[in-house]
C-alpha cells in the first residue's frame, strides 16, 4: 500500500489560513479524499486516480456520478507552519532545506 507525503497550503482565498501542513495519502486507492486542516479545520477535497491527485474535486453532495469518499484525513497540528518546506534555507543560503542541513550536521561530527 504505497503511502506518500504531501504538503498542502490551506488557501486564504477559500476560506482557509493559508498555513502549511503535511499528510499521508494512500496513493494506491482511487476516489475521493477530504483532508481537513490542522489549524483551522478548512476541508480540501481531493481525488485520486491512478495513484495521482487529480484536479477533479468533489463535495459532500450525494449525485449518481459522485466520486466515493475513501477517507477523512486529519494530519496532526503540529504539522502546521507559516512557511513551506521549500522556503527553508540552511546558513549557505541554499535550498537544502532545514532537515537536510541537520542530518548533515549530525553526521559531520
Amino acid at each position: 500500500m504505497p503511502r506518500v507525503k504531501f504538503e498542502f497550503q490551506c488557501p486564504v482565498s477559500g476560506g482557509g489560513c493559508g498555513k502549511f501542513f503535511d499528510f499521508i495519502l494512500n496513493t494506491s486507492l482511487n476516489g475521493g479524499y477530504r483532508i481537513h486542516c490542522p489549524n483551522c479545520g478548512h476541508v480540501h477535497y481531493r481525488t485520486v486516480k491512478g495513484g495521482v491527485i487529480t484536479e477533479d474535486r468533489f463535495t459532500n453532495t450525494p449525485n449518481k456520478d459522485s466520486i466515493f469518499l475513501y477517507e477523512d484525513i486529519l494530519p496532526m497540528k503540529s504539522s502546521c507552519r507559516d512557511f513551506s518546506k521549500e522556503d527553508v534555507k540552511d546558513h549557505s543560503h541554499s535550498c537544502e532545506g532545514f532537515i537536510h542541513r541537520l542530518w548533515k550536521e549530525f553526521h559531520s561530527a
